[in-house]
């Protein structure tokens, strides 16, 4: 998803760049009238009741006169180029997205479903950390095996992420550098998304960060020593199943 969006947003900077100005280019709405109407120069082409035919029923009321009305100034305005190429592009990534996030939504409904009482109430304890949302969490507790006790220590579960130092030896000498990466990608991607949701949103891990970056840490490590504090969090509210408490360390 986050390359077709980056891709799709590259293609429209040439053939429509205003439209990101007038509305939202990823929802629904603009999707359905990107994989008709891929540039600006498509856009004049239609009418007003054409586009209004594709943005606004299946909006449930949300959408007005006014969300069919900003694209279609935008495009009369635009100074965006017609290049039927890009266009053919930007129309079949426009579809695949619309089937990419409608797959994701029938996965994640299925592994509610699928969920058992123990990553459920796992969820809940995960979910009291401000930062961390429903689909995230359990994503975490699946890839990470769906039982804390599995894992003899928080040190074991930053292993298993490939989060560890890996450590190289040259002669006698032996030090660390990079992660491993040795562990879990998944759970590892997993970790690092939780990381830079919580230094933002949660007080305590963005102290933390901050800290770390006044020492001296480049961005990158300092994400990396927020996701060990928080893998150590989290191990400790899963073994002793406790929510997170604000203010606390």
């Amino acid at each position: 998803m986050t390359a077709l969006k980056s891709d799709m947003k590259r293609i429209l900077s040439v053939t429509f760049p205003e439209l990101e100005h007038v509305t939202g280019i990823f929802t629904k709405s603009t999707l359905r009238l990107l994989a008709e109407f891929p540039s600006a120069h498509a856009l004049r082409q239609s009418s007003y009741a054409v586009i209004a035919a594709i943005v606004i029923p299946r909006s449930r009321g949300r959408k007005s006169q006014a969300s069919v009305d900003a694209p279609m100034a935008a495009a009369a305005a635009s100074v965006g180029v017609t290049s039927p190429a890009k266009e053919l592009v930007l129309k079949q990534e426009a579809q695949l997205l619309l089937t990419v996030e409608e797959q994701i939504r029938e996965a994640t409904a299925l592994l509610k479903s699928l969920c058992n009482e123990r990553i459920k109430d796992d969820t809940e304890i995960l979910c009291s950390m401000k930062g961390i949302g429903e689909n995230t969490s359990m994503n975490f507790l699946v890839e990470m095996g769906g039982d804390i006790g599995i894992y003899e220590n928080d040190k074991k579960l930053i292993a298993a992420a490939g989060l560890d130092p890996s450590t190289y030896q040259s002669g006698k000498y032996e030090g660390k550098s990079k992660i491993s990466k040795r562990g879990n990608r998944h759970l590892r991607r997993v970790i690092w998304i939780m990381a830079t949701r919580v230094l933002v949103c949660n007080d305590l891990f963005k102290t933390y960060f901050r800290k770390r970056r006044k020492e001296g840490l480049p961005y990158k490590k300092a994400v990396l020593a927020t996701a060990h504090k928080l893998i150590r969090v989290m191990y400790s509210m899963l073994t002793r199943k406790t929510c997170f408490v604000e203010g606390g360390n």
